[in-house]
């Protein structure tokens, strides 16, 4: 937010401050304004459900008043928690790459479990699951069951902050596309297990299944900023995405968003939707008993853990894969005795390029093997 009001204003930094706050203010009186008359929007509805819990109200002028403190309090905890990771950043900076993806790798260690997801990371995990592919290291038509580790929700892209659709989850329609783009899934499709421990996407994936179960498909809404210089294999990727699960889907952003992404809409089948299901369960400290995975995905997961916890959830990740499968994460997991799953490579997908190689917008997948010794 300062940045954006910077750009507005001569550097002196006592006006951006004053024009910060007065911002705050305005987008608080605002949201307080929307969540005293929610209607059926989700994304109100769940604020102002998470809000009640709290004990916090909207009908009165005092009730709002206090609302107005406790968010603007969560403001200034949630600024000084970004000062603190930003110097995290700033102390792993490299002028080598994957040295600085091994630091980061742990970096939101302390931070909550994050559920915002977007598109483009999938472009690295296609670029991933091809490579394997032309090593044979992955059989064409093998992948016949494949688990998504944290498949996240879209609720509100937190670089952008677009909120104008309702909220997605992206990657398991994204695997499923790349797969069956690939030919690494069987003609039939794979099943796709999806495991997470939050209650907003458990309930999400199934009305998503409810409503396949009715024939009724499910429109993914796909912004692409355009402030980012995309790569043209990236923005390749983003025009065909879905054009094997689905097909185009009219799409209504406010006018305003013309200005900030390019948009295209995707409706995927119902019978895409019938191929996933959905299970409570926190990788840490369980796992999926059952036929193992040919394949398993967790990306902006295992970030959030420490090294302790990483270990856990690797030793469990290993426990539902069949011997010689893989997982494969953008993290660098610590390399321990007690599992013998080890990474074989790493993809590394480059989005776009900056003026110098240490500004270039990267992303690492690295192809963890089950039972490698």
């Amino acid at each position: 937010m300062l940045g954006a009001v910077e750009s507005g204003t001569t550097g002196d930094r006592e006006v951006v401050l004053r024009r910060t706050m007065d911002l705050i203010a305005a987008r608080l009186d605002d949201l307080l304004t929307a969540l005293a008359a929610p209607g059926n929007d989700e994304r109100r509805l769940f604020a102002r459900s998470l809000l009640q819990r709290r004990g916090l109200r909207f009908a009165t002028a005092a009730d709002r008043d206090a609302a107005r403190m406790y968010l603007l309090q969560a403001i200034i905890r949630v600024a000084g928690e970004q000062d603190q990771i930003d110097q995290e950043l700033g102390a792993t900076s490299s002028s080598n790459p994957m040295a600085e993806f091994v630091e980061r790798s742990r970096l939101f260690r302390t931070r909550g479990l994050s559920l915002d997801a977007s598109l483009i990371p999938n472009y690295a995990l296609e670029q991933a699951m091809a490579a394997m592919k032309a090593r044979g290291l992955i059989e064409p038509g093998a992948v016949r069951r494949v688990a998504i580790v944290g498949p996240g929700l879209d609720f509100a892209d937190k670089d952008v902050g677009f909120d104008f659709y309702s909220p997605q989850t992206l990657q398991p329609f994204a695997v499923l596309d790349s797969l069956t783009r690939l030919g690494l899934a069987p003609a039939a499709g794979p099943e796709i297990a999806l495991l997470d421990i939050s209650p907003r996407i458990l309930d999400h994936v199934t009305r998503a299944r409810e409503r396949a179960a009715r024939n009724i498909g499910y429109t993914l809404n796909l912004p692409l900023p355009k402030s980012t210089p995309w790569l043209p294999d990236v923005r390749s990727y983003w025009q065909r995405f879905g054009d094997r699960i689905g097909a185009p889907a009219a799409t209504r952003p406010p006018t305003a968003i013309a200005d900030l992404a390019e948009v295209r809409g995707v409706r995927a089948r119902p019978a895409a939707v019938g191929r996933m299901s959905v299970s409570n369960l926190n990788i840490v400290t369980q796992r999926l008993d059952g036929e193992p995975f040919d394949l398993v995905i967790a990306t902006n997961v295992l970030i959030y853990y420490d090294v302790f916890e990483q270990a856990l959830a690797m030793s469990n990740v290993e426990a539902m894969l069949k011997p010689g499968a893989f997982l494969l994460a953008n993290v660098s997991a610590p390399d321990l005795k007690s599992v013998t799953i080890r990474p074989v490579d790493t993809t590394t997908a480059v989005y776009a390029r900056g003026r110098a190689a240490n500004e270039n917008l990267v992303d690492f997948i690295v192809w963890y093997k089950a039972h490698a010794n």
